[in-house]
């Protein structure tokens, strides 16, 4: 019985080790986990990933896509848009000497980016929409600008402020306080040197300046003063 019950307990050890070995998780040859760098890799929605697993590799990004807010939010005020930035683009340096318009009566930083019309155009009207929706917060005629209109929209969530310059102000059938959706037309713009462009050619100035208040400087003497506007391009211009 004796050498029964050992070559029993022999196959018994036989079996549990074969067990033992066949047992991926208790393999010598099996990779085994080694702490990851703590580097971080940005995402294309601003998120981040850090690096896991076996092999630390960088974790996926996430698959949702963030909505282009210029073409869900934001619309351009004119057809062809970016090709009518020809004269007075965001932020230029205008002086008496060296201004794209001659003659010119500002100078300082441009606040804002100035569309011009096509020769076509001259003397057909030329429409003008919200860029976005909002409450219109200022309607009236202004030094500059003559025909102006200011509306009150929002940027990640922020305030802003839309400034559209040479109206046509008895085309603007909207008044202070009435809601603009964006591609609502606003207006068309008024023809060369009259009240309603205060004596300037034919074409929009579009402003946003950032936060509540009105503001409709069209020039600033500083590239800081310059910094509380932002370039309507980047919203508007496809």
């Amino acid at each position: 019985m004796g050498t029964v019950a050992g070559v029993m307990l022999s196959m018994l050890g036989v079996v549990l080790f074969y067990l033992y070995v066949s047992d991926d998780s208790y393999r010598f040859d099996t990779p085994q986990s080694i702490p990851c760098t703590e580097e971080v890799m940005l995402c294309a929605d601003g998120s981040s990933v850090s690096r896991t697993g076996l092999q630390c590799e960088f974790a996926p990004c996430p698959t949702s896509v963030l909505p282009d807010i210029r073409k869900e939010v934001f619309g351009a005020p004119l057809d062809q848009a970016s090709e009518r930035i020809m004269k007075k683009p965001f932020g230029i340096l205008i002086d008496s000497k060296t201004s794209p318009v001659q003659p010119e009566r500002f100078g300082g930083y441009h606040t804002g980016t100035d569309f011009e019309t096509f020769p076509n155009e001259k003397s057909v009207d030329v429409s003008v929409r919200a860029i976005c929706t909002g409450e219109i917060n200022m309607k009236r005629q202004a030094s500059g600008y003559g025909g102006l209109v200011v509306q009150q929209c929002t940027l990640d969530g922020e305030a802003i402020s839309i400034v559209y310059g040479h109206l046509a102000l008895r085309s603007v059938t909207a008044e202070k306080g009435d809601i603009l959706i964006q591609g609502d037309v606003i207006g068309i713009l008024e023809m060369a040197e009259s009240i309603d462009t205060d004596g300037e050619r034919k074409h929009l100035h579009l402003g946003i300046f950032r936060g509540d208040a009105i503001n409709i400087l069209g020039y600033v003497p500083s590239q800081k003063e310059l910094d509380q506007w932002i370039d309507p391009c980047i919203l508007v211009c496809k």
